[in-house]
């Protein structure tokens, strides 16, 4: 029973703590969770990540720090889209379609790649990348038009030189195709505002919250329940204990000592004798005097 109950008290006040917590996000992979979970510490915002095998990873916070993890998954683009894989731009199970919607779904791909590969970029918090592309452009055609690229960053405090950082999308989407023109390749840049890295101070709440009832209660029950247990297990031997005590007690004529309980006189061997006890302090003081 006292094992069991070690095991339930625990338990009991996670449950009851865990109530605190507000849900961020919820239906994360793990690679997702893990980034946000880095950002939010990062910056100062304590995170809980939960995995829930039918839903994915959900991420948690204080209520107190909510509204600035909001503002920190919008500034940074958090949680991004999964990496697009060619395997999955065409399964082999699906169904035959026509030529314009493989090549619309073939550009859709690589665009997302590209976004993915510039997020490689130290200092880019986020990346999209468009592509001006001619559905009605046979394949072999000579009169094809050009194709045109446009890029929009968003950047951190970490990009010292932004012109720096354009010539190096530019230089890395031109070869990224055959025959593009560089002049053809448009960078916009837009630098992230500096997030509030301290949590809002909240004033106290005072009035008593049913969480906290909850577990004090909690917390008085399983005491009382321990200590019952604990006195019904240990009760004798406390008796046991407490009768074989030993009594001291003052002795004028030993100079003092301990008994045990086992040898406490008896309460006939305490009283006094009969004739002196009623004699008053100097009767035989007096009587001599008289003889006298």
């Amino acid at each position: 029973m006292m094992k069991k109950l070690y095991l339930v008290l625990p338990l009991m006040i996670l449950l009851l703590t865990g109530c605190k917590q507000e849900q961020l996000l919820k239906g994360l992979d793990q690679s997702q969770a893990n980034e946000v979970i880095a950002l939010l510490q990062r910056n100062n915002i304590s995170a809980d990540k939960k995995d829930s095998e039918k839903e994915g990873f959900s991420v948690s916070v204080d209520p107190k720090d909510f509204a600035a993890a909001v503002d920190l998954m919008s500034t940074y683009g958090l949680p991004r889209a999964p990496k697009m894989e060619i395997a999955q731009m065409f399964p082999a199970d699906s169904l035959v379609s026509s030529p314009r919607a493989e090549k619309a779904r073939l550009y859709s791909g690589i665009e997302q790649r590209l976004a993915q590969s510039l997020l490689s970029i130290r200092g880019v918090v986020s990346a999209r990348v468009h592509v001006s592309y001619d559905f009605d452009a046979g394949e072999g055609e000579r009169n094809k038009k050009p194709v045109h690229l446009s890029s929009l960053l968003n950047y951190d405090e970490r990009i010292v030189d932004p012109s720096l950082l354009i010539g190096d999308v530019k230089r890395f989407l031109k070869n990224s195709f055959d025959n593009i023109d560089y002049d053809n390749i448009s960078v916009v840049l837009s630098k992230t505002e500096d997030v509030q890295r301290v949590p809002p101070v909240v004033a106290p709440d005072k009035s008593f919250s049913v969480t906290s009832l909850l577990l004090i209660v909690g917390l008085l029950f399983a005491s009382a329940l321990l200590f019952i247990l604990f006195f019904k297990k240990n009760g004798h031997s406390l008796k046991e204990t407490m009768r074989r005590r030993p009594i001291f007690h003052k002795n004028e004529r030993s100079g003092g000592g301990a008994i045990t309980g086992d040898d406490v006189p008896d309460k006939s061997d305490l009283e006094p004798e009969k004739g002196h006890s009623d004699a008053e302090p100097g009767a035989d003081f007096k009587g001599s005097n008289d003889a006298r």
